[in-house]
């Protein structure tokens, strides 16, 4: 109770307004408004797996059963749905489904990195995998929001 006086009374004093961030509930036109809509859940699905790999990716070792690695077939199939789409898609989006497709190659060789929780003795791969990672994450989250 007192943290929360502290607050107040430090939010009064700068003399800003507050408000507390809302998520705003998707309108029923939203969803047909993407030529993605029939995509959303698997790139959802898809992309919260791979969010769940980010932690893993830090060093810490991955059971074998749940190699991130083994994701990367899934990611190759949803986008393969997606690029069927292609021409109804933004540039932006267009972009972001070709990157992914590359980065997809080239984290192919990422198996040992993955494995063994994105660091192994290997400084090039880890470099090499991790920015293959971090490219492959970034545009596939352009695709899922595209969606």
């Amino acid at each position: 109770m007192r943290h929360l006086a502290v607050l107040a009374l430090l939010l009064s004093a700068c003399g800003s307004e507050t408000s507390v961030p809302t998520i705003a509930p998707i309108s029923a036109a939203a969803p047909a408004a993407s030529p993605l809509a029939d995509q959303r859940a698997r790139l959802d699905a898809i992309g919260t797996l791979l969010t769940a790999c980010i932690p893993r990716l830090r060093g810490e070792p991955v059971d074998p059963a749940d190699n991130c690695a083994k994701l990367m077939p899934d990611v190759a199939e949803v986008i393969g749905e997606v690029e069927k789409k292609a021409d109804q898609l933004a540039p932006t989006t267009r972009n972001a489904v070709a990157d992914v497709r590359r980065q997809l190659g080239e984290i192919a060789p990422c198996e040992p990195w993955f494995a063994a929780g994105g660091q192994t003795a290997d400084t090039r791969l880890n470099q090499m995998c991790n920015d293959a990672w971090n490219a492959l994450y970034q545009s596939y989250s352009t695709v899922r929001n595209a969606a």
